[in-house]
């Protein structure tokens, strides 16, 4: 039986604790409105920053999926010229997520979505910190997803731990995709960018 509480299910229990938390990345701050129950709700995710710091400048559609309450895509938006979208199957932390747009004045289409359901049309970049406790099958749906909502020349960036099954991850994805370069390696986690071949 599902956890309710789990953070990727759709409407997870009440929520009982708001909290800020603060981030400053690229000489700017941010703040983050959280909540218990949703992912990382005690300090920003530090795969999440790890993230942020190894995607090179983005234009374009920008997809931050499974955004959580919001910090990849906002980080991302307030530091490149992109039109921004964020889904997540989490209503609440969808909710934050808007929340926290509006708090660090990031202009950001929002929409529920279980993986890609609800989106429509080609993004120029996705970026995707996976939902490893949702299990393998659900990463794998989201990886096959992205190449099917990436525009041709497009790139999916992801962050995984080597525990959490980052090499899997990798020969999974270099079937799918065109190229899949490892753009970071460190203390077993890896960032890896995704290209989907151009037409």
């Amino acid at each position: 039986m599902k956890n309710p509480n789990q953070y990727f299910n759709e409407n997870p229990a009440a929520l009982t604790q708001e909290r800020i938390l603060r981030l400053n990345i690229f000489g700017m701050d941010f703040r983050f409105l959280a909540n218990n129950g949703l992912f990382s709700c005690d300090k920003v995710d530090a795969a999440s920053i790890l993230l942020l710091e190894n995607i090179p400048p983005l234009t374009g559609r920008v997809l931050d999926l499974g955004c959580g309450y919001g910090t990849i895509g906002i980080v991302l938006a307030k530091k490149n010229s992109v039109n921004l979208t964020m889904s997540d199957i989490n209503r609440i932390a969808l909710q934050y997520a808007e929340k926290n747009a509006a708090l660090n004045r990031v202009e950001a289409e929002c929409i529920h979505s279980d993986g890609f359901e609800n989106l429509s049309g080609q993004y120029d970049n996705i970026v995707l910190n996976p939902p490893i406790h949702a299990g393998k099958e659900v990463m794998y749906r989201l990886y096959a997803g992205a190449v099917a909502h990436l525009a041709p020349g497009g790139a999916l960036y992801i962050v995984i731990h080597k525990k959490h099954g980052a090499e899997s991850s990798l020969e999974a994805l270099r079937e799918l995709f065109s190229e899949c370069q490892i753009i970071y390696k460190k203390k077993g986690l890896y960032v890896l960018k995704c290209m989907k071949e151009r037409m």
